[in-house]
């Protein structure tokens, strides 16, 4: 084994005729620093199958010290843990694709409007091709670059602190140039929703920016899937009834 060139990026080493329990810590540790793995590279940095990898990584969902997502893990903090983009993108991808083709018809030609940075709202886009004259703001950092593929719209990054998670832009500078638009819509999403409750969010600044996004629209739209509904989350953004449910 000494033999092996070790080149993976990870910050683990195999050692010989290691116990589950030690391979486990190995595996969780490395999570805690990078916040996402991948089986075959935990496969490859460890040189262990990628079986017995998945059999750790589900030994430690069962604990509650990471989310098991496809092809690897993500660690997981509490119930308020923050799923990568990349992922988000994908989950519930045919509900989430339902919802925004009902929200683009709620965009109209020449309409001011605020996409944030959620997955859901991102599958707007290919919706809104057929749309003239359209101001379009977001705080997405992909949702900029998939919006370049407009003809006929005015694209505005918010700028701001970059969530690498999220991959979206939050924080005071956000917030204060946020604070100079006014939108006729606003199409956005929420990590929490319940009509007891309203919306909530995981992280402040996320919260912060959507609260102050529906206080500066003529109408704001909730696109959240299924996943969402009846539950809390740490941070409150409205009520139920200021926003209309996609």
């Amino acid at each position: 084994m000494n033999n092996i060139e070790h080149n993976s990026h990870y910050d683990i080493r195999p050692v010989p005729d290691m116990l589950p329990a030690e391979r486990q810590r190995m595996i969780l540790e490395q999570v805690k620093k990078s916040r996402t793995v991948k089986v075959h590279e935990l496969s490859a940095a460890l040189f262990i199958n990628e079986a017995t990898i998945r059999r750790d990584l589900n030994v430690l969902e069962k604990e509650g010290h990471v989310k098991r997502i496809y092809g690897g893990a993500v660690l997981a903090s509490g119930p308020d843990s923050e799923l990568p983009f990349a992922y988000r993108q994908v989950r519930f991808a045919s509900e989430k694709k339902r919802i925004a083709e009902r929200a683009a018809r709620e965009v109209e030609n020449g309409d001011t409007i605020f996409l944030d940075s959620s997955s859901t709202v991102a599958f707007m886009i290919p919706y809104l091709e057929d749309r003239k004259g359209l101001r379009i703001v977001t705080n997405g950092a992909k949702t900029v670059l998939w919006l370049a593929s407009l003809t006929d719209a005015v694209i505005i990054s918010t700028g701001g602190t970059l969530r690498e998670n999220s991959l979206s832009f939050a924080g005071q500078n956000t917030h204060a140039n946020l604070s100079e638009y006014f939108f006729d819509k606003v199409f956005f999403s929420c990590h929490a929703f319940s009509t007891e409750h309203g919306l909530m969010d995981s992280n402040e600044d996320e919260a912060r920016l959507r609260k102050l996004i529906v206080s500066r629209s003529r109408k704001a739209y909730l696109l959240a899937d299924s996943s969402k509904e009846g539950k809390t989350s740490f941070y409150k953004i409205c009520d139920m009834d200021s926003v209309v449910r996609v």
